[in-house]
């Protein structure tokens, strides 16, 4: 991370100011054109973080107390096109923390949460961050037209 800062990866308070803004975030990235609320994040959020199992988690990437990002391991992806389980989800980093390692502490933290829950393959969908997850040992596995862009499935062995 630049000037040595290191992002400390934690799970989301349910109700924490960070919780709408990760909503906000995970909204405006992914669910907006789905037609889905700011309200609907939340609540999305908010039962994940509530849940109390290992699971499903929210994690949440701070780099000097600031809120940096948001990812999500859950067990399944909305209006999925492929029938696999779990997922890495909701990879957010807002742009002045982005190309500092923040997206990458993110995904292992979740990598690594998977493996506690004893998962052997975990997936993802991607539109344009393929280069970022094969550097990280992501592999494709399909790509499918969805709402006028290439999903690409990526998956990672444990």
């Amino acid at each position: 991370m630049a000037g040595g800062n290191t992002a400390v990866i934690s799970r989301l308070k349910a109700g924490s100011p960070e919780h709408m803004i990760c909503a906000q975030w995970r909204h405006e990235a992914f669910l907006k054109d789905d037609g889905m609320t700011v309200a609907d994040s939340y609540g999305q959020l908010e039962a994940i973080a509530t849940r109390g199992n290992d699971d499903e988690v929210a994690l949440v990437a701070h780099v000097d107390g600031e809120l940096a990002g948001i990812c999500l391991l859950v067990l399944n992806e909305i209006d999925p096109l492929h029938d696999v389980s779990p997922w890495l989800a909701s990879l957010y980093v807002d742009p002045p923390f982005r190309r500092q390692g923040v997206a990458t502490a993110l995904i292992r933290a979740i990598e690594t949460q998977a493996q506690r829950i004893a998962t052997e393959r975990l997936y993802l969908y991607t539109v344009d961050a393929e280069r970022l997850y094969k550097s990280l040992g992501w592999m494709v596995e399909d790509r499918k037209p969805s709402h006028g862009v290439t999903l690409v499935l990526m998956s990672k062995a444990l």
